[in-house]
């Protein structure tokens, strides 16, 4: 059985640090992780909702499978790994 990827979701302002964030993780994920990036500029209810949920107040904010949340851009490598998002989960969980 294969690995499972993660659910990676960037909330983004489309400014030049949102991007480097957006690059960052872009670059570190593996190939089995689904990235999405949400523009909070232009919000819809889906959108909307997923900031509430999360509790999305500044941007960029990253939140992996609704679980781990980092805010601005991350002080660590990014590299994908079961080690890696057992780190985060305990460093940055969302509640």
């Amino acid at each position: 059985m294969g690995r499972r990827g993660h659910v990676i979701e960037i909330f983004s302002a489309d400014r030049p640090l949102c991007r480097e964030v957006v690059e960052i993780v872009e670059f570190g994920k593996c190939r089995d992780c689904e990235m999405t990036v949400y523009d909070v500029r232009r919000p819809t209810p889906e959108i909307e909702e997923k900031m509430r949920r999360y509790r999305i107040n500044a941007v960029p904010t990253i939140v992996i499978d609704g679980e781990i949340k980092v805010m601005g851009i991350p002080d660590f490598p990014w590299i994908c790994g079961d080690e890696f998002y057992r780190k985060l989960k305990q460093e940055y969980p969302l509640k």
